[in-house]
């Protein structure tokens, strides 16, 4: 059979989430079945090119999803699990006015509200091979009947819902003018990401504090020369914490468990406290406070 000049993105689960495994017979690679033996030949045979929910190679997987999503002829939504980022894209795809096609198997009970409303073909999640032959040419049929009622080829959500105003492919828009910008857009914001997650860990390598923090830590580092990498991180954070409301923090006693911070006469809030404190529990280390003030309870 011929390759179809149609293509559908498929936006599916690419892997099967571990504590999901058991209830798909143990097969670690259930969804990536899925696609081979029944969701491809279906579109195949409804005369479309199946485009698999993953980029390899050097591209940038999020610009070339967005791609997909942008200028797919349909985009076929695989709703089993309620996987986050087939929700994120099937958003995406109404936002930009753009048919779908939505599937779900027989293990995915309830779908949201707003999903709900739009005809969904269910599926068997056994893939028994004696049901594949019937499964792919139900599906075919449920493709075939998504296109032929939608003769506009717009997005049915947006009859229902009566919105007005299309989005616009970000990545469209940078590419108009530099082919690269758009991944180096998505790769920076990529790194930020990247980099808030680990300050919530204590681990991130963090923005230089103005002089007199980074004077106060440069101190505390001298004082405490034998001090663990996790209780310089901890002082340093600490001191950039109070820094932020003028306050200063001295440390008295430091272990590698157990570090006394000495606030003398200074205001610091509870929830800046519970900050130090809980990046100490992170990184395993007990915080405790001595003196100072908060203007949430009285005096310490």
């Amino acid at each position: 059979m011929p390759t179809p000049d149609r293509k559908c993105f498929v936006a599916m689960p690419i892997s099967t989430p571990a504590e999901r495994v058991p209830d798909y017979g143990g097969d670690a690679d259930h969804f990536a079945h899925v696609l081979e033996y029944l969701i491809a030949p279906a579109l195949l045979e409804a005369g479309y090119q199946a485009v698999p929910p993953a980029a390899s190679g050097s591209t940038v997987i999020q610009a070339e999803i967005v791609k997909n999503l942008e200028n797919a002829d349909l985009v076929l939504c695989d709703l089993s699990t309620l996987n986050p980022n087939v929700m994120l894209e099937l958003g995406m795809r109404i936002a930009l006015d753009r048919p779908i096609c939505l599937i779900r198997d027989n293990l995915t009970l309830t779908l949201p509200f707003d999903t709900s409303i739009i005809n969904t073909y269910r599926y068997e999640s056994s893939l028994n091979l004696w049901d594949m032959r019937k499964e792919r040419e139900a599906l075919a049929a449920h493709i075939l009947a998504t296109r032929n009622s939608n003769p506009d080829n717009r997005n049915p959500l947006w009859r229902v819902f009566g919105l007005t105003q299309r989005a616009e492919s970000p990545v469209q828009q940078v590419e108009e003018t530099d082919p690269l910008q758009a991944q180096v857009e998505l790769l920076s914001k990529q790194m930020a990401t990247l980099i808030q997650q680990q300050t919530a860990t204590g681990t991130a390598a963090r923005a230089t504090p103005d002089p007199a923090v980074a004077e106060q830590a440069a101190q505390d580092e001298l004082a405490f020369p034998d001090a663990t990498p996790a209780v310089r991180d901890l002082l340093r954070e600490a001191a950039r914490i109070a820094g932020e409301v003028n306050a200063r923090i001295t440390p008295t006693e430091v272990t590698d468990t157990e570090v006394v911070l000495d606030l003398g006469v200074y205001v610091l809030g509870l929830s800046r406290r519970e900050d130090i404190i809980n990046l100490g529990h992170r990184l395993g280390i007990r915080v405790r406070f001595l003196g100072g003030q908060s203007p949430d309870s009285p005096a310490a």
